[in-house]
């Protein structure tokens, strides 16, 4: 009975079976999520950003989608045809439903078409050499730019196009720029003046003419004249006593005692004359700033505090002053430099000077220019320059006494001065490189390395500050002292002595890779830096 029992169920469970497998099997299509397998092929598709493709779909489209819209859109042009556009750098999964939910997937990489983008480049840069790649969605710029302002320009048009890139390229040709600026100034003065004070007593009577210093300063001494509080009805004393102190503005004096007078005259006849050369020289790299200072530095003594507060204090600042040069180049391309500079020169002065607390604090005389000029390696341009002439003209005189002939200059003052400056400014550029690490430099002059001590004869006898004969060069060292200039200083230290000829006269002539024509002309100045100050004998 057991056996028969259970023969019936295994019957009906195996019924069952057959007919969930066979309604399985005549049920419609089902996406893979009901069951189906998945579509696991490997589907890539490529498009530039800001272009797009056709994607042909295999059967009427339902739906579709991308994962990272970002990247790209997709626009659906019929049932069976997708519109898919690059908007950015990058990859997203395109996903498209059927109407049986039936799916189909594609690798959608969206690059930069970097031919054209080369040939957009090539357009603006004519001259350069790019090269453009791409890794990992980053575009690398390489090649060599042949000015230094297009690498700021290639760097605007990589940011329009929002790409992320790597910027490798470098500006071709040399990036060090040397500055010589030569500043020489010449000024002339010429200065005449005449002013005559003089003081006559008597019994009876006095008189006297005063007009003053013709200079502008004190002429007369402390105790000209009448002293204070002389009752007239008496003797006007003498007032010229061995004690009396005179003005410095005075250049003659003299008094007679038995006349009682005082007579002191002013009368110069002054010429000035007053040359400056500075020519500091000075490298930098292009798009840096350099700037050169060789002088010192005054104090100037500054009072902090108020009377109301109950004190004060003073503190001490310093001013710079002597040969300044600063300047910023920029590398062009094409031997083109453009050049920032601001040459100064500066020296302390007594005009003008400030007396606080008995302290003098003297004035600057500067001379000064700041301007942005381009030009080709080794030129020179004058840069600024001036030139004053100025006269000026002044007369004191007593009124109607001082206009009679001859006798008329005891009762006046007159001075006449004439100034004269020439200015000139003027800036060299080139480019420079640094010596090889090859070469030995250990035999390399440099100032002062060829001085020699005088004898003893020399320096008692002759007076020589240096040897009479300095040591001599060879011809490497000589063209080596040409290119730094150094070849022009003169002086102790230098390459020749005081009472020589020039250095050049003991070096031998190096030879010189330009042609006559654009060499530049043998100049005897003293090169360097230096503040050069001469008064005529």
């Amino acid at each position: 009975m057991m056996g028969t029992i259970e023969k019936p169920r295994a019957v009906i469970r195996l019924m069952c079976l057959v007919a969930t497998l066979t309604a399985v099997a005549l049920a419609p299509g089902r996406t893979d999520a009901e069951g189906q397998p998945p579509d696991t092929e490997e589907r890539s598709l490529a498009v530039y950003v800001g272009h797009s493709i056709v994607v042909d779909a295999p059967w009427p489209v339902a739906r579709a989608a991308v994962t990272t819209p970002e990247t790209a859109d997709i626009q659906v042009l019929t049932s069976t045809s997708i519109l898919v556009q690059g908007k950015a750098v990058g990859s997203t999964d395109l996903i498209l439903w059927s109407e049986k939910e039936d799916i189909w997937r594609a690798r959608v990489d969206v690059q930069v078409d970097l031919g054209q983008l080369q040939a957009s480049l090539r357009e603006y840069f004519p001259y350069s050499d790019l090269r453009l790649t791409t890794t990992q969605g980053v575009v690398v710029v390489e090649g060599g730019l042949r000015r230094a302002e297009h690498a700021a320009q290639l760097r605007e048009i990589l940011d329009a196009t929002e790409l992320t890139y790597v910027d490798k390229t470098h500006v071709s040709g040399i990036q060090q720029v040397q500055l010589r600026v030569r500043i020489a100034e010449v000024s002339r003065q010429a200065l005449r003046l005449l002013g005559i004070n003089a003081v006559i007593t008597g019994s009876d009577a006095f008189i006297g003419s005063v007009p003053g210093s013709s200079g502008g300063g004190p002429l007369n001494p402390i105790s000209i004249g009448v002293p204070a509080g002389t009752p007239m009805a008496r003797i006007l004393p003498f007032q010229f006593t061995q004690n009396m102190n005179v003005s410095s503005a005075v250049t003659l004096f003299g008094g007679f005692p038995n006349v009682a007078l005082e007579v002191f005259i002013q009368a110069l006849a002054e010429n000035q004359y007053l040359r400056v050369l500075a020519e500091p020289t000075i490298i930098a790299l292009s798009g840096e700033e350099a700037s050169f200072l060789a002088g010192g530095e005054f104090p100037v003594p500054i009072v902090q505090g108020s009377s109301a507060g109950g004190g004060t204090s003073i503190t001490v600042e310093y001013k710079e002053f002597g040969v300044r040069l600063r300047f910023l180049p920029t590398v062009l391309g094409d031997g083109r430099i453009r050049l920032h500079v601001a040459p100064e020169v500066s020296q302390t002065s007594s005009l003008n000077a400030v007396t606080i607390e008995g302290f003098e604090i003297p004035s600057l005389l500067t001379r000064r220019a700041e301007t942005t000029l381009e030009l080709n390696s080794g030129q020179t341009f004058a840069m600024a320059g001036l030139i004053s002439r100025s006269e000026n003209a002044r007369s004191s005189r007593v009124p109607g006494l001082g206009d009679l002939p001859i006798l008329g200059a005891l009762f006046r003052s007159v001075r006449y001065q004439r100034d004269e400056t020439d200015l000139v400014v003027m800036v060299t550029v080139s480019f420079v490189e640094p010596l090889s690490t090859g070469e030995d430099i250990s035999d390399l002059p440099v100032p002062g390395s060829l001085h020699t001590a005088p004898n003893d004869w020399e320096f008692y006898a002759m007076g020589r500050l240096a040897g009479q004969t300095p040591v001599r060069l060879s011809e490497a060292q000589s063209a080596w002292l040409s290119e730094t200039g150094l070849n022009r200083l003169r002086g102790a230290g230098a390459w020749a002595t005081y009472d020589q000829a020039p250095a050049q006269s003991h070096l031998p002539t190096p030879r010189s890779s330009m042609p006559p024509e654009k060499q530049m002309p043998r100049n005897e100045e003293s090169k360097g830096v230096a503040v050069e100050t001469r008064l005529p004998p």
